[in-house]
């Protein structure tokens, strides 16, 4: 049935191969044809182009960003009239999670991969979190789920009680950018971070690049303008389509009039039954939160001077300066308007000694920030702040790393944009990068096995010849099936070497 046969798993310094629990483990010649489009030939499934191929006879092979290549199994097959096969991907290539596993997506919702591929396969698209090419996090659309296979998994638990489940070989985003597989990872390993936060029922997510909140729904309004959905026009507002303010799916995120949008919000907001006071205290309750935090502090105090000098210095404001000043001349004597009206002058006209004698502004932070030294003799406070949001719990740290029993149902998806994703557990994984697509093989089909190899990551992938590539699964009936692929005369009979579709 399989020529040459492995009685089992067949480990070491290779990708293993060999019969397995639930199937067997098929390995990949040394004969490759990688797809170049070099002369812009259409791939056609009726009508390849031999030119669109390059000819690779080697130990290993590198599949080009976003490309793919066709290959062979070292195994030949002969498949017994009662049996029907298919053929995953192994999670060596794949790197998964176990099923359970939940991803966060910017829509608020955290379905499990399992769901995920359930509903992908009903047509549903999903879009969630990526670091991108330079440290920041962006909005990334997330493609593929899938199941891959059956695998031993290792149990991860972070300092935040989340448990993560995964192959050893799966890797992680640590906080200082680089990268290490799941069995490298130690207590105390510091994971890159997903931080969200509500502000006025809109998400914010922390960058870890600068440490700032920024609104996911501008990130996944950045993924519209970068897909060509829409243009960045000046003058607009980002708006919810749905007036969810959770849903950031990009196709809830359209760009609006700025004045439409703020009269479609003042509609809302002022209509019948508004609470003044009410609305006025939520204010003020949310600013006394936001001064907890002394950057936001200083910058917020930065902006009022910049808009009162401003309105003090600029000829635009000149007549409601004046209409200001008659207004309050009404009420205050000639003296103690000159004593006032001179003191707001010096103050506004003299921006840098009102720099010299207050605080240093959030501007100047950001321009010369001082010395660590400074910073605590100056900032002690923010210190502070920095040393409790390193405590475990808020970092995502390892606390411990295990192995679990047994083998289990695995899944994964890719990211062609970043090349990772992030879980609701809070921390950023690599994706699934490579895709093993193999026609079922049916009953008494016989002959080597053609692989479609798929490189969905924007890098280069190392294919190992003669190592393991892909597992298949036998399926056998009660009874031999009525036609089968020998009685048919199919065309792929007895294929030998990288087969190419036929006509």
């Amino acid at each position: 049935m399989i020529e040459p046969f492995e009685e089992g798993q067949v480990r070491g310094d290779v990708i293993s191969y060999g019969l397995s629990s639930y199937g067997y483990d098929i390995r990949v010649a040394d004969e490759f044809r990688i797809f170049t489009n070099v002369y812009a030939a259409t791939v056609d499934p009726k009508a390849f182009d031999e030119r669109s191929f390059v000819r690779w006879q080697a130990e290993t092979c590198i599949v080009p960003p976003n490309s793919f290549a066709l290959a062979r199994s070292v195994e030949y097959f002969r498949i017994p009239r009662s049996v029907l096969t298919l053929c995953v991907g192994k999670s060596t290539y794949a790197r998964c999670f176990r099923g359970d596993t939940r991803v966060a997506l910017v829509d608020g919702s955290t379905p499990t991969l399992e769901q995920m591929t359930e509903r992908s396969e009903r047509g549903d698209s999903f879009w969630g979190y990526s670091v991108g090419p330079f440290g920041r996090i962006i909005v990334t659309k997330l493609e593929a789920p899938r199941f891959i296979g059956r695998d031993g998994l290792l149990e991860i638990r972070l300092d935040n009680g989340e448990l993560v489940h995964c192959t050893p070989d799966h890797e992680f985003l640590l906080r200082d950018g680089t990268l290490a597989p799941a069995d490298a990872l130690r207590p105390e390993s510091s994971l890159m971070p997903l931080y969200r936060e509500s502000v006025r029922g809109y998400e914010s997510v922390y960058q870890p690049l600068n440490g700032h909140l920024l609104a996911t729904h501008r990130l996944s309004d950045e993924w519209n303008v970068r897909n060509g959905v829409y243009s960045d026009l000046p003058g607009t507002h980002r708006h919810h389509r749905d007036l969810d303010r959770r849903n950031n799916n990009p196709w809830n995120i359209e760009r609006v009039p700025a004045a439409e949008h703020v009269r479609l919000h003042n509609a809302t907001t002022f209509g019948p039954g508004f609470d003044p006071e009410a609305h006025g205290q939520a204010i003020r309750d949310a600013l006394r939160k936001r001064a907890e935090d002394p950057l936001w502090s200083l910058a917020f105090s930065a902006v009022q001077r910049d808009r009162a000098l401003r309105f003090w210095t600029a000829d635009e404001y000149a007549a409601t300066r004046a209409r200001l000043r008659r207004k309050h001349r009404e009420n205050w004597t000639d003296e103690r308007w000159a004593e006032k009206s001179e003191s707001m002058k010096l103050s506004y006209q003299d921006p840098d000694a009102r720099r010299r004698a207050s605080h240093v502004s959030a501007r100047a932070w950001r321009d010369a920030p001082p010395s660590r030294r400074e910073q605590q003799r100056r900032f002690p406070h923010l210190m502070v702040d920095f040393r409790e949001k390193s405590k475990p719990g808020h970092n995502h740290r390892i606390e411990a790393v295990g192995t679990l029993p047994g083998e289990h149902d695995v899944y994964c998806l890719t990211v062609p944009e970043a090349g990772n994703f992030a879980l609701q557990a809070g921390v950023f994984s690599l994706n699934c990068g490579i895709i093993v697509n193999v026609t079922p093989f049916e009953p008494e089909w016989e002959g080597h096995v053609t692989l479609e190899i798929s490189n969905t990551t924007p890098l280069p992938a190392k294919i190992y010849a003669n190592e393991g590539i892909a597992q298949v699964i036998f399926f056998e009936s009660e009874e031999p099936c009525a036609i089968s692929y020998a009685d048919r005369g199919g065309k792929y009979q007895s294929q030998r070497g990288v087969t190419l579709p036929k006509l």
